[in-house]
């Protein structure tokens, strides 16, 4: 994975978690609202006998209320589908990247593998250039001592 596939991932993550944080703050924000109109109208109801006891009074405060509960359950119910869809696709990225990342050690790994035979033969031939070094010196201080036994320069 080449850094600027890095940086697009960085990115993507950090807008989503950001777009996740907005959606979490916003569902927050709509239950506490919908709890507060709810006990707002829980304290500040007309007594019975404004309306008098009748019984579809009562039903339609009910009712409402079921209403409003209904409807906080789909929002809550589709904010979950939403971070699911989120959470399956971001693991699904990051599923993506550990087979890239797969890949990328198998490459690498046949890479070594290719490459050791070379080095086999660069130490091969290092070991043959140091034997062939020493013989050369030996060679050379043997004529050393043969031109002092017998007089020659060697300039």
């Amino acid at each position: 994975m080449d850094r600027t596939e890095a940086s697009k991932r960085r990115a993507t993550h950090i807008k989503l978690s950001k777009d996740f944080r907005t959606v979490e703050t916003a569902c927050k924000n709509i239950i506490l609202d919908t709890r507060r109109k709810l006990a707002h109208t829980a304290t500040h109801q007309l007594p019975k006998s404004v309306f008098g006891n009748a019984p579809g009074n009562h039903e339609t405060t009910t009712q409402e209320e079921e209403r409003v509960q209904m409807q906080m359950q789909l929002q809550q119910e589709r904010l979950n589908e939403e971070i699911m869809r989120e959470r399956e696709s971001e693991i699904r990225n990051i599923n993506r990247g550990m087979h890239q990342v797969n890949e990328i050690y198998k490459d690498l790994a046949h890479i070594v593998s290719s490459q050791q035979e070379q080095v086999d033969q660069i130490e091969t031939q290092m070991e043959s250039s140091k034997v062939n070094a020493e013989q050369g010196l030996t060679h050379i201080q043997k004529a050393n001592a043969r031109a002092e036994n017998s007089q020659c320069t060697i300039s």
